[in-house]
């Protein structure tokens, strides 16, 4: 079956790059051993519009470049990014979002001609897909018209940048009152997601953030409601607005919470 790598060389099949580069050697053979398909994928190097030449860099130090050009920066982790000079960054929960967030930060690089920050642990690219790469719903291209265009401004409810996803428990939906929602991301939605299968839960939900910045605090209201305990993950925590409500818990102890 695919994993989400596969999902991720068929994106770069899909896209238009100016350039592809790495860190440095490490960083290259780190990537490329992962995705082998990287040593092939054609640039486009006539693009003319400057907002249209996408770069595309492996990075491993992350650290925020001084230029404003449109450019994804990928890193397996957020731990070196500096989060206060970088204005988006996205993070894969899913086999398939390793593909659909490469498809989203392409469109919103040249949308608000700024770097998007991507981060893809090996996790996710090792999980199995649900369906096949090509059957992966991805955004449409996005089109830039000479001389009208102008970059969005990056705002936290700006609906192409907010993603999420949430389940309510099986067989219920928003309207449903649940005993507990858990707040994650990254690698630890992928676990969470494993414990709540076995289980087969009913009355807890989940909600899976794919933004962590610029986050939208209405996403989190949405989400909070008809529920009796909010808790989240240690790493997810700190990513999260102000909240009394929200529990902070080690991973270990959902097992405890999930019954």
């Amino acid at each position: 079956m695919a994993k989400g790598k596969d999902a991720f060389s068929y994106a770069l099949t899909k896209l238009i790059f100016d350039s592809i580069t790495f860190e440095d050697n490490i960083t290259k053979n780190y990537w490329q051993n992962l995705i082998p398909s990287l040593k092939n994928v054609e640039l486009d190097k006539d693009i003319e519009n400057p907002a249209q030449k996408v770069e595309l860099e492996f990075s491993t130090t992350a650290l925020f470049p001084n230029d404003k050009k449109p450019k994804i920066i990928l890193c397996e982790n957020t731990k070196k990014i500096n989060t206060d000079a970088a204005e988006i960054i996205l993070e894969a929960s899913s086999g398939e979002d390793c593909a659909r967030l490469l498809f989203i930060s392409h469109v919103i690089a040249q949308r608000f001609a700024t770097h998007t920050y991507l981060v893809i642990s090996k996790e996710c690219l090792e999980k199995k897909l649900i369906s096949k790469p090509e059957h992966i719903p991805f955004p449409p291209s996005f089109v830039i018209r000479d001389k009208t265009w102008k970059p969005d401004i990056v705002r936290p409810n700006h609906p192409a940048l907010s993603f999420k996803r949430i389940f309510f428990g099986n067989g219920k939906g928003p309207r449903d009152k649940a005993k507990l929602l858990i707040i994650s991301h990254g690698k630890n939605s992928l676990k969470i997601n494993e414990i709540l299968k076995e289980r087969n839960v009913k009355n807890i939900r989940h909600l899976e953030l794919q933004t962590l910045k610029p986050i939208s605090k209405e996403i989190i209201e949405q989400a909070k409601k008809s529920v009796k305990e909010i808790v989240t993950t240690i790493e997810t925590f700190s990513w999260l607005p102000e909240d009394e409500l929200i529990t902070p818990i080690d991973f270990e102890d959902f097992n405890n919470l999930i019954n």
